[in-house]
């Protein structure tokens, strides 16, 4: 693999890793009661991005067995949902801040104060459920590294007669 491959997969992995730890911070209760961060964005971006780079790579220079190419087409259901759920969250952001200017009630701890109006509700449990998937996409793409890795070390392995004569 290239430089820039590896580099890819490993800013893909660490990407991976921040979107499944998420923000250190709780959701900012400053009046802006924003519930996506700047962090979430830049590492599924990382997560995806770096995929991107490897996946094209593994596809184009590489011919993969139909083991293989399951995983990576499992890995790549699973980024798919990261970058997903970091686009509708994106939008549901912009929504959000039209119709509540001030940001949506919450307490210390970042969860939403019982006096918060219905769509209120309804926002932060759109977050609460996309923030969930998100990671849980995160942590698939974590989880199929291993069998994607695994599967092609195997196929680099030359076959028994070659072996014979080297």
């Amino acid at each position: 693999m290239s430089l820039l491959t590896t580099s890819a997969a490993s800013v893909h992995q660490l990407g991976a890793a921040a979107a499944l730890v998420g923000s250190p911070q709780p959701p900012e209760t400053d009046g802006a009661g924003r519930l996506w961060s700047r962090y979430d964005v830049v590492a599924n971006t990382m997560l995806t991005g770096g995929w991107l780079i490897e996946q094209h790579t593994l596809r184009t220079q590489r011919h993969l067995d139909h083991a293989t190419d399951a995983a990576v087409r499992l890995k790549d259901l699973a980024v798919v949902g990261s970058a997903v759920t970091n686009i509708a969250t994106i939008a549901t952001a912009e929504l959000l801040q039209r119709e509540f200017p001030k940001g949506l009630p919450l307490d210390d701890e970042g969860h939403l104060t019982p006096d918060a109006s219905p769509q209120g509700r309804r926002y932060y449990r759109w977050y609460t459920l996309m923030r969930r998937l998100n990671r849980v996409f995160a942590g698939g793409a974590i989880a199929f590294t291993p069998r994607v890795n695994f599967n092609i070390l195997r196929s680099y392995r030359p076959g028994t007669i070659f072996r014979l004569f080297t």
